[in-house]
């Protein structure tokens, strides 16, 4: 069935859509009907969803559809997603979102709704920046509501966007520290060689626990990110986006401190015979398994208190390979490149201010040039 433009309605011409349900009630044919769609592709797609959840028999109308139903359909259509942000959203749905806002129709939910909702967050001790992301949330799933024409209008549009407060200023290491740190810390646990990695190639905590022997080549000295663990110890193909399955170069040290480990592994694969879980797994438990995120972060704390380093958190060594990059005067793109960044200008954004005195340098390099080409010349 073909759909239909309004353009009778001086001002509207939004498409819409119009279908029988083959059901008779009261001697009438149920028919559905959906409007406000902004173009013709817009109104087909969604008359053939509304076809198909009909005939499964999960069409629920608009008017009588909570806001629970509709998120977690929603939710399901964010496949362009990283498995990191999906696992954040449905986190935010679950423990905020759908307790406080989910029982609303989707259709009746209003602007103080949200506003009522974003109080409770605050009241809940939630960082500003937490408020801002789930509101994010809940402003782009009725975003994509309006665009389907589900609903006439975004409130969320309506409401004073959540502010965060100013970025948590970085913490990072100096060169001399960071040399300290990794000898004091080298043999206090087997865990160790993540702390190592994170340093000296800039990986998140996900792709280290997930990297295998078979992602390394030794010979040409650089490693493959293909595959990361999440906080479930579920081994997952690909990264955090596509600019995060990357190449990352591996300095001579690096290579040797690798393979120093991989012979520790070599040892307890023996020892274990059957029994042990080859997951060729650079990190990994006594038995071969996968790693926990929370594994490392508890052993964390003992790395700092041993060395009496200032506290950070274990991604702050990450920002500490960035800045150690920046030190050797590296190119922002390379240094982008390393961190599996999906443009240049994150990088800028989160490290531009590291670069301060890169210009003082720079200028005092156009000096020491001209001196040497005039005295070449005399």
């Amino acid at each position: 069935m073909p759909v239909y433009k309004n353009e009778k309605a001086k001002g509207d011409n939004k498409w819409w859509f119009q279908f029988y349900t083959g059901e008779v009630k009261n001697g009438t044919r149920e028919r559905i009907t959906k409007r406000g769609f902004r173009t013709k592709k817009e109104a087909e797609k969604a008359m053939i969803e509304a076809q198909a959840a009909q005939q499964k028999g999960e069409y629920i109308e608009p008017s009588k559809k909570l806001f629970h139903d509709y998120l977690q359909e929603w939710l399901k259509t964010k496949r362009n997603l990283g498995e990191q942000t999906l696992e954040l959203y449905d986190s935010y749905l679950r423990t905020h979102i759908i307790p406080s806002l989910g029982q609303i129709p989707l259709t009746k939910l209003t602007a103080y709704d949200i506003e009522m909702f974003l109080d409770s967050l605050y009241a809940k001790g939630l960082s500003p920046s937490t408020v801002k992301r789930i509101f994010s949330v809940v402003n782009a799933s009725l975003n994509s509501a309006e665009l389907k024409g589900i609903i006439s209008k975004n409130v969320a549009n309506r409401v004073e966007k959540p502010q965060a407060s100013s970025r948590r200023q970085l913490v990072v290491w100096e060169p001399e520290f960071v040399s300290e740190f990794l000898e004091k810390t080298r043999y206090a646990s087997r865990y160790w060689i993540a702390v190592y990695l994170a340093v000296m190639t800039g990986m998140r905590q996900g792709e280290i626990l997930g990297l295998r022997w078979s992602d390394i080549d030794f010979e040409k000295r650089n490693l493959t990110i293909q595959q990361t663990v999440n906080r479930h110890r579920e081994i997952k193909d690909g990264a955090k986006t596509k600019k995060s399955v990357r190449s990352v170069a591996l300095s001579p040290e690096t290579v040797e401190v690798l393979k120093e480990h991989r012979k520790h592994i070599l040892q307890e694969r023996v020892e274990l015979g059957p029994d042990y879980q080859n997951n060729d797994l650079v990190v990994c438990t006594q038995f071969g398994g996968p790693t926990t995120q929370r594994a490392i972060q508890k052993v964390w704390p003992n790395f700092l208190k041993k060395t009496g380093a200032p506290k950070i958190t274990f991604h702050d060594l990450r920002h500490t390979h960035a800045s150690l990059l920046i030190k050797q005067g590296v190119h922002i793109k390379v240094i982008s490149e390393r961190l599996g960044h999906s443009s240049i200008s994150i990088t800028m954004d989160r490290y531009g201010h590291l670069m301060s005195n890169m210009q003082e340098e720079a200028a005092n390099g156009l000096d020491k040039i001209i001196r040497t080409a005039i005295s070449q010349n005399e």
